[in-house]
């Protein structure tokens, strides 16, 4: 509609000089003859008569729908380059989710179903406790636990919640590109911030870590949403910024360093700048820690410790190798080609916002720091720096549009050799961060292992469930494994976790003798006071019906079954069962504890499922 447009009041300029030029639509310059000016002023005259006629024309609704639908195409035509750049992109995008996808398949890992054990409880109304109503804090992501327990609400607590956590995850995984790419428009176009999501969304370990289960990639789109409303606010106005870090530290325990390093990043640049101001410094951060310190002393007095047992149990990760998490730092470089940035975020550091990229190199340094400091981790996809990722992609961009901005300035070949350059390192380091191309022996080794704890979750432990959940005769009975995640979700029993990830006494008493502690801590000599009532055999935990023929064997083939049988004498105190299913003659092994009255005959818990004790007859034989 043109009602009330600026032509009602439009006037003819008057021409001081002869004759003018005009910029025609088509580019072109063309001059007119008096004559030619004589007529336009003329027409000029009639234009508000016109006008009203003409939006009286407009307000007829076929010639309106007809007009609709020509100013649809013509913007087609005016802005073809940006459409097509646009269906590029969202080809590029599509393709990326489906080919990460097929790369990734069905990954799963045990350690997800400790939070799932809880969020499982929660849902049921007993509380974030663990197993069969065990009050420890096994977990270190208290939020996505909660999400999960939600999740549960909506499936029902007898299902695996694996489908709608996975649906959860992939939400936060999309809104971590747009906080990538809103991120990176501040300082950088819309093409250079696109390519940034699409160098995030190269990485398979960040598609791995969303399929996992755990919370990884909501952790990843926590921290990132942080910095995107502290590079948000203006200077002097900083007001909820350090709030916006809440939802990473109660994601995971240690997401309050995120916020800490913002905290003395943005001191030491007020102080340095002259303006500091302890009034609004208090306003900033105060209501922040208060939350956050609400949440920790709700937990203290909660579990009865100042840090979740999965800290505890992970103290002696660097023992006798103080230097892991550094090097899996140095991995994750050069496994991703991010040396192929370093030119381009020095000259964001140079022509780019400095502030705002110190603030971010400050956050790279300080997670690469910490974990050096914690030891690292075991899982198949960087879990502990895919938090730095997004950061590196949003610092190209800044330092990619600086580049283009000065080259401009120079001609047109400079720009070119420069948007070549970028493009080059951008597919450099997307090709290293994507597993269909297995650039670095890193990177093969990563992927075996990524094979096998997806193999071993889905085919050992999965795939022991429909047994092991008949090992114990009541719910609450003690089963000791060194496999606590499934177990806790799919079984009765209270699990007794062999790593003290969710065990107190192994936690706090443990050592990590004949054992990685990567994975945590052992301890044979707490057993005597958690006194277990069953163990299972390692891997291959499912076996064929006489694979074993002593209780001796069975011993050897319990995790850590030697050290424990100093302590409790597996051998006198337990008995040897045997968990059969009858069709496909398979069997799941295990020792029970003998207690008084403990009735050893065969039984049929459900059709088609036997358990027996086949050393009993022998024994009794032996003691006769």
């Amino acid at each position: 509609m043109l009602s009330g447009h600026r032509l009602d009041r439009w006037t003819p300029p008057s021409y001081d000089t002869y004759p003018p030029k005009h910029h025609t639509l088509e580019g072109d310059f063309h001059e007119f003859t008096a004559e030619d000016l004589l007529v336009i002023e003329t027409d000029m005259k009639r234009l508000p008569r016109l006008s009203r006629q003409f939006q009286r024309m407009l307000q007829w609704r076929p010639f309106a729908s007809v007009m609709e639908h020509a100013t649809w195409w013509r913007y087609l035509l005016e802005h073809r380059l940006r459409l097509a750049l646009g269906v590029f992109f969202v080809i590029a995008f599509v393709a990326l989710l489906l080919e990460q996808a097929i790369l990734v398949g069905d990954f799963r890992v045990d350690d997800a179903y400790i939070s799932f054990s809880y969020a499982k409880n929660l849902a049921s109304g007993h509380g974030l406790v663990f197993s069969e109503d065990i009050r420890v804090e096994g977990y270190s992501n208290f939020l996505w636990v909660l999400l999960t327990a939600l999740g549960y609400v909506f499936i029902g607590t007898s299902d695996d919640p694996y489908p709608v956590v996975r649906a959860f995850a992939f939400v936060f995984l999309l809104t971590a590109g747009l906080l990538t790419y809103k991120l990176s428009r501040r300082k950088a176009g819309s093409f250079v911030s696109l390519c940034a999501v699409l160098l995030l969304f190269s990485s398979t370990d960040l598609f791995r870590a969303t399929a996992s289960g755990l919370e990884t990639v909501p952790y990843v789109t926590a921290v990132l949403f942080g910095w995107w409303a502290y590079c948000c606010e203006l200077d002097g106005q900083r007001r909820w910024s350090m709030l916006a870090f809440i939802p990473a530290a109660l994601m995971r325990i240690d997401g309050f360093v995120p916020a800490f390093v913002v905290l003395g990043f943005e001191s030491a640049y007020s102080l340095m700048a002259g303006r500091f101001s302890a009034r609004s410094w208090l306003r900033w951060w105060v209501p922040a820690v208060l939350v956050w310190g609400a949440y920790f002393v709700w937990r203290w007095l909660y579990y009865g410790l100042p840090l979740p047992t999965t800290y505890y149990a992970k103290t002696l990760v660097s023992l006798g190798d103080p230097l892991r998490g550094f090097r899996q730092g140095y991995v994750f470089l050069s496994e991703y080609g991010l040396i192929a940035l370093a030119p381009w975020i020095l000259v964001a550091a140079m022509w780019g916002p400095r502030r705002q990229v110190a603030a971010l190199l400050v956050g790279l340094l300080a997670n690469f720091a910490y974990v050096g400091k914690v030891g690292g981790d075991w899982m198949p996809f960087q879990r502990f720096f895919l938090p730095a990722l997004p950061l590196f992609a949003v610092l190209m961009a800044w330092g990619v549009q600086a580049a283009y901005q000065k080259a401009s300035e120079v001609g047109a070949k400079v720009t070119w050799l420069t948007a070549t350059l970028a493009l080059g390192c951008a597919l450099w380091t997307g090709t290293h961060a994507n597993a269909g191309v297995v650039s670095t022996s890193f990177e093969r080794d990563k992927l075996a292992l990524a094979v096998h704890v997806k193999n071993h979750t889905l085919n050992n432990l999965l795939a022991s469930v429909p047994l092991m959940r008949w090992v114990p005769r009541r719910a609450g009975d003690k089963l000791v494994t060194d496999y606590a995640g499934v177990f806790s979700v799919f079984t009765d029993a209270a699990i007794i976790d062999m790593w003290g990830l969710c065990q107190k006494d192994i936690a706090l008493r443990g050592g990590a003798r004949g054992i990685n502690p990567i994975y945590g801590k052992e301890c044979a000599e707490c057993y005597a006071d958690i006194e277990p009532d069953y163990f299972h055999v390692v891997v291959p935990i499912v076996r064929g019906p006489e694979a074993y023929h002593s209780i001796e064997e069975i011993v050897r083939d319990i995790f850590q079954g030697p050290a424990i049988d100093r302590v409790i004498d597996l051998k006198r105190n337990y008995v040897v069962g045997r968990v059969v299913d009858d069709e496909e003659q398979k069997a799941l092994w295990f020792l029970e504890k003998r207690r008084l009255g403990l009735d050893l005959v065969s039984r049929e818990p459900a059709p088609g499922i036997s358990i027996d004790y086949p050393f009993e007859r022998e024994r009794a034989a032996g003691d006769t």
